[in-house]
């Protein structure tokens, strides 16, 4: 009898489990499935599953997206710059497979046309996709400007107020040996992205490419280094970049702590520890002679990415014409949030800038140089939230929160959230994969979802409202 109940007890309790379990991954919220198109992409179609980014300077939208290989148009890209006919690695690259195709007869070898520089071959050179660039001027319009091979992307970086805006690829081709070769450069644009050149001076590569103009000329940027982080600088518009060792500035006991660190490693090791010692750093700009930035002393533990940790330290850099900059350091700083490499971070159009990391939005006080946080972020069916994403406007903010549920699958389980009260009160609400897929963020005023949606062979932009 004892054995009856106790099995009918274990099953009930399986059950409640089980049904938990479902109940924690079903879908929240409501499906978004009113729309409106608010603009249309005057030339190809972007790719699917491939992300594209909205860029505002007041009332110019820039749009950066991908275009496969699969749906290459030729007469489409011919009405925009072909800015691959412009980079000379690009265009090496282009002759030598213009120069084998000849020797297969795939096309007229001539020893003229081997050599001429071809916009038409070198639209096409690349093995992988292009990066379109459209711009919009508030009628809804999105016209394309420019295309070009860049299989890892192309980022965008601008001025304030985007006055000068440089377009940063990278493409990776193949020879006539099926090597790989790397190619790309800079192309400037000095009227918000309708016309751009090459630009062989400005250098604006990795780790450049993440730089921060503090005006038309100065920039900063963040390397790291192995024997340390480095500040890079420049104050005549990304030419001449010069390094400081900010890393012996922020921590000179570096050195002295990282071997008592290892020595207390190398004691754990024998037990299957190996914890290693690590440090991250953040940068954000403060006007045009000023930046601060913040550094983690970290202990990332053995199997997990997560760091723990050690101390803060905040450093301010200020600049003067013809001088190097001048840093102001604080040890024992107040908490921060770490920076995502991946844009969790945005100023509003209020010039607010927010940075979401972990399970909390911040704010940061120009004033004091401090975070102040100022929401949590949404419980996920009861539990505890990450903010992977985050978009933030004038009346509304949007983020995709995770939680480890009990049958999550790797990654956790995600879901949408929208909030009117900046995080007093959360609302969840459903995506689907098309609509993820073409997903830009939030409208302007924060009170819609954008993304792209293909219509009868057009890219459509595609405004949900949250109401």
């Amino acid at each position: 009898m004892n054995i009856r109940l106790l099995a009918g007890a274990a099953a009930i309790a399986a059950a409640a489990v089980l049904a938990y379990g479902g109940y924690q991954l079903l879908p929240q919220g409501p499906a978004l499935t009113r729309s409106e198109v608010i603009g249309e992409l005057d030339g190809p179609p972007l790719a699917a599953h491939a992300r594209a980014d909205l860029y505002r300077y007041g009332e110019r939208q820039l749009l950066v997206g991908t275009m496969s290989k699969a749906s290459w148009d030729p007469a489409g890209l011919a009405r925009a710059q072909v800015l691959d006919a412009d980079e000379p690695g690009l265009q090496a690259l282009a002759r030598g497979q213009r120069a084998a195709m000849a020797q297969t007869g795939a096309v007229d070898g001539g020893q003229d046309k081997a050599d001429a520089p071809d916009p038409a071959v070198s639209a096409f050179a690349a093995s992988g996709a292009r990066s379109l660039v459209y711009s919009g001027d508030g009628t809804g319009v999105f016209t394309l400007r420019a295309s070009i091979a860049a299989d890892a992307g192309a980022g965008l970086v601008g001025t304030p107020q985007g006055r000068t805006l440089f377009l940063v690829t990278e493409a990776l081709h193949r020879s006539g040996q099926d090597q790989p070769q790397a190619a790309g450069g800079v192309f400037r644009s000095e009227d918000r992205g309708l016309r751009w050149s090459y630009d062989a001076q400005v250098a604006l590569g990795a780790p450049e490419r993440r730089a921060l103009f503090l005006s038309e000329t100065r920039a900063v940027a963040l390397e790291p280094r192995e024997g340390g982080e480095r500040l890079l600088y420049t104050e005549d518009g990304a030419r001449r970049w010069q390094a400081a060792t900010i890393m012996e500035q922020v921590w000179p006991d570096a050195g002295a702590y990282g071997k008592a660190f290892d020595a207390q490693a190398e004691r754990t090791r024998g037990l299957g520890q190996a914890d290693r010692l690590a440090y991250r750093w953040s940068l954000y700009p403060l006007g045009e002679t000023q930046a601060v930035g913040w550094s983690w002393r970290v202990r990332v533990k053995t199997g997990t990415d997560a760091p723990q940790l050690i101390e803060t330290r905040r450093f301010e850099i200020a600049f003067q014409d013809g001088a190097p900059p001048a840093f102001r350091i604080q040890q024992a700083a107040a908490p921060a949030p770490f920076q995502d490499a991946f844009a969790a971070s945005r100023t509003d159009a209020g010039g607010a800038l927010r940075q979401a990391s972990g399970g909390q939005i911040y704010q940061l006080d120009p004033a004091s140089r401090e975070w102040h946080g100022v929401a949590a972020a949404p419980l996920l069916r009861g539990a505890p939230s990450r903010i992977g994403r985050a978009w933030f406007g004038r009346e509304g903010w949007m983020v995709l929160a995770c939680a480890e549920l009990l049958f999550s699958p790797d990654g956790g389980t995600c879901a949408y959230f929208h909030t009117r009260d900046q995080g007093r009160n959360w609302r969840p609400f459903q995506l689907s994969p098309g609509q993820e897929d073409g997903l830009l963020g939030l409208d302007e005023a924060g009170e819609g979802v954008l993304a792209l949606a293909l219509r009868e062979g057009r890219t459509a932009i595609l405004r949900y409202p949250l109401d």
